[in-house]
């Protein structure tokens, strides 16, 4: 059977290419970028109509403006407190030296001394690189979106992990919802909400409170059910059982869930920018759009100061208990009298901040900010022209061999040919259920008109998750095979998930340019780290018995990984695969900023271009349609190898 279904898939494919080379260049849909279609034009004067309608509209008036008014003074109080000028003064409530002793404060009174360290000279960094204002605006966009996510996340997660029938309810909003790409989705939300911080922190929240959902859920699913049935049977009711048991022995996998959800905000915080959100991702985007790579070095590297200080902080945490053994009662009095002294300190450093002018705005004379853009705008241009080879040759040769002859073939292929060898591959390895959502999705971006982005944006993520594949494959066997290189490469992998997606841009624009494979390439460094724990994580997963047998039975290392090991992680394997390409998808979207095209390029110009705003809503439309196309053969596919 196993042999059968892969004939079936090579006799796809290669009948897919001979019809694409003998019917090439016919039937493609292409379609000049600034010209629109009935549809898009449609789209775009619903839009325009929806926008003139936000004053007279009951559901503007009585929903959508009330929320945006709530939101946006939420987000505007919490700016006053820490980065812009309360009204009817020059400075902040709360000064650059007052937030500098409540982070030291804060971080050391829920972790250790160790941390506190590590984020005040974080936070110290990012003023030092001449970004404290923007660095406080992040802030205070993540806070208020955590703050609100998790209002929202943990009671739902909470309810699905104690009802099976809610989280049946929520699982497909979840799935779609990682599955969605993160630009495609603003564009709508600015639509209702307008451009700016409400509207931001709006798509903030709907990329982070799934994640909330889900692990406050698994966290609640997962417990010892021994403790749980002892109350029941004391007596307890639901709700006593629920905050006296549950939600105690779920709290550190709760406060993971919080770390997690912070750092899914501050991820979409910086590109959130492109929706008017204040903060990090304007001089980052500003630093892309005029390709100044040392200008978006210096905002990337305070963004990334700021994603390890938010993670490090929250993640310590749950961390916080190093033992077992209980304090005594002269070492927890120790401890409240430093907490105590530090929380003098944090008071201080806030009164200086309110009465010290020095203390209250950063001083602009401490920055080396210049300094970091010289230095990586000389070691950019010494890498281009003494690693050219590494570079532009690569490059070339990764365009050349693989990405231009498979654009060819996607893009000038007629488009009933590639609908019917999706179809065929959804039936081959989905069944029949998955092979008419295939061809109903695909159908979707036939009728849209943007059918020939469609192939562009597909064929930069199949480039894109095959090398990342292949490096992740390659890492993720080595990784779990070996204890000394898991603990290795684990920090990096780490450091990898941390980082927003928007910041690897940067680099990659210095290495490479704004050229297709500038997207490709950061879709890859983007997605290797899960890629690589999944691959890793199915390894270890295979039975030890199994790995003993063949290795009694005289088999080689190479033998005892291709017969035995990956075999047995077959699922796990295509699970890696599946998130790969999910991820790559989002990358390669956003990489319209550095040349990619497709349907990411038309998004951003449909932001940006009032004439073009249908073609853009649609091409968030036909992106979703494609991640879900792919999304539901792979997991199909997994179910059945299973």
């Amino acid at each position: 059977m196993k042999v059968r279904k892969s004939y079936l898939l090579l006799g796809s494919v290669t009948i897919w290419i001979l019809l694409a080379r003998l019917l090439h260049g016919k039937n493609t849909l292409q379609l000049d970028t600034y010209e629109n279609t009935a549809f898009t034009t449609f789209v775009g004067e619903k839009a325009l109509e929806l926008r003139g309608n936000r004053t007279g509209s009951p559901a503007f008036i009585y929903f959508f403006n009330p929320i945006r008014a709530v939101i946006d003074g939420f987000v505007q109080f919490i700016r006053n407190i820490i980065a812009v000028p309360a009204p009817n003064s020059v400075i902040p409530i709360i000064g650059w030296l007052g937030v500098v002793g409540i982070v030291a404060f804060v971080v050391f009174a829920t972790s250790q001394w160790k941390t506190a360290l590590l984020a005040t000279s974080l936070l110290l960094a990012c003023g030092a690189l001449g970004m404290w204002q923007f660095t406080m605006d992040s802030i205070a966009m993540t806070l208020a979106a955590v703050l609100l996510s998790l209002a929202i996340g943990i009671p739902l997660g909470i309810w699905a992990g104690l009802s099976d029938r809610v989280l049946k309810i929520l699982t497909p909003f979840l799935d779609l919802a990682q599955i969605l790409p993160t630009l495609v989705y603003m564009a709508p939300i600015a639509l209702v909400f307008m451009i700016g911080a409400a509207s931001a922190t709006i798509a903030t929240m709907i990329y982070a409170i799934p994640i909330s959902i889900r692990i406050t859920s698994h966290a609640i699913r997962n417990l010892n059910q021994s403790p749980v049935e002892a109350s029941e049977s004391m007596g307890s009711t639901r709700k006593q059982t629920l905050t006296k048991v549950q939600i105690p022995m779920a709290k550190q996998m709760i406060v993971l869930g919080i770390n997690q959800t912070v750092m899914a905000a501050v991820s979409f915080v910086v590109i959130a920018a492109l929706i008017g959100a204040p903060g990090l991702g304007k001089p980052v985007i500003s630093a892309l759009i005029i390709r100044n790579v040392g200008q978006g070095f210096v905002a990337g590297f305070a963004v990334v100061f700021l994603a390890i200080l938010l993670d490090r902080s929250t993640s310590a945490v749950a961390k916080k208990q190093a033992s077992f053994v209980p304090a005594t009662a002269k070492d927890i009095m120790r401890r409240r009298i430093i907490v105590g002294i530090a929380g003098v300190g944090a008071v201080i450093s806030v009164f200086m901040s309110r009465t010290m002018l020095w203390a209250a705005v950063w001083p602009k004379e401490v920055t080396v900010a210049p300094q970091v853009e010289r230095f990586t705008n000389a070691a950019t241009n010494w890498v281009l022209d003494n690693l050219y080879i590494f570079t532009v040759g690569f490059k070339d040769f990764i365009s050349y061999s693989i990405l231009n002859p498979l654009e060819s073939l996607l893009s000038a292929s007629p488009w009933y040919v590639t609908v019917a060898m999706i179809v065929a591959l959804a039936l081959i390895i989905g069944g029949g259920r998955t092979a008419i959502l295939a061809f109903v999705l695909a159908m979707g971006i036939v009728l849209s008109g943007l059918w020939y982005e469609a192939m562009l944006t597909l064929t930069q993520t199949i480039v894109g998750t095959l090398l990342t594949m292949i490096v992740g494959m390659a890492l993720g066997i080595w990784t779990g095979r070996s204890d000394r290189a898991e603990r290795v490469l684990r920090p990096f992998l780490d450091a990898g998930q941390t980082l927003p997606a928007f910041v690897y841009l940067v680099p990659m624009l210095g290495l490479f340019g704004p050229t297709r494979f500038t997207a490709i390439a950061t879709g890859i460094v983007y997605s290797i780290p899960i890629v690589v724990k999944i691959v890793c994580a199915g390894i270890r997963a295979v039975p030890h018995a199994l790995v003993e047998a063949a290795t009694a039975a005289g088999s080689t290392t190479r033998q005892i990984i291709t017969k035995v090991q990956l075999p047995a992680a077959k699922k796990t394997i295509l699970l890696a695969t599946n998130q790969g390409l999910i991820y790559v998808l989002a990358v390669v979207v956003i990489g319209g900023f550095v040349g990619s095209g497709g349907l990411g390029y038309l998004v951003i110009v449909g932001n940006s271009k009032p004439e073009l705003q249908g073609k853009g809503l649609i091409a968030g439309a036909a992106i979703l349609l494609l991640g879900v196309i792919f999304d539901r053969i792979m997991q199909a596919g997994a179910r059945r190898s299973s």
